[in-house]
């Protein structure tokens, strides 16, 4: 019985980690040349303590619902923090009067339609949305 358990739970995070890879895509406008970012660019870019590309243009993070799923895991992998503990962090910049949160959109549509709107837009996506129109990055 032991190893059977032993089996199934190995099994269980196998999965999970698989999944939580494989469920959201970055995505910027398609006129940023950046094809590639590191998971702590990224989190520096989304906590806005990286305001510009390398470009010089303004980087303008966008973030999905703090009730989506997909955003639980993207912070989980990119901040290596729950949405809770983001946000806890927003609160305490904005009171500080250091910055405000990213703009979050109810959908991928919605998102992506953003990240074509503003040429210095960054967002995430999930992992099946169509991406039509803007560029999906690498995040190593």
């Amino acid at each position: 019985m032991k190893k059977i358990y032993l089996l199934l739970l190995t099994l269980f995070f196998a999965v999970a980690i698989s999944t939580n890879a494989q469920t959201y895509k970055v995505i910027v406008n398609n006129s940023n040349p950046t094809t590639s970012l590191t998971v702590a660019d990224v989190s520096n870019y989304f906590l806005k303590k990286r305001l510009n590309w390398a470009s010089g243009v303004e980087v303008v993070p966008v973030d999905l619902s703090s009730r989506s799923s997909v955003r639980e895991v993207f912070s989980k992998n990119i901040h290596n923090k729950t949405t809770a503990q983001v946000r806890a962090y927003w609160q305490q910049s904005v009171f500080a009067g250091k910055a405000t949160p990213p703009t979050e959109m109810e959908t991928d549509e919605k998102v992506i339609e953003f990240v074509k709107a503003n040429q210095g837009a960054i967002g995430y996506v999930s992992a099946g949305a169509n991406t039509a129109g803007v560029k999906v990055i690498t995040v190593n």
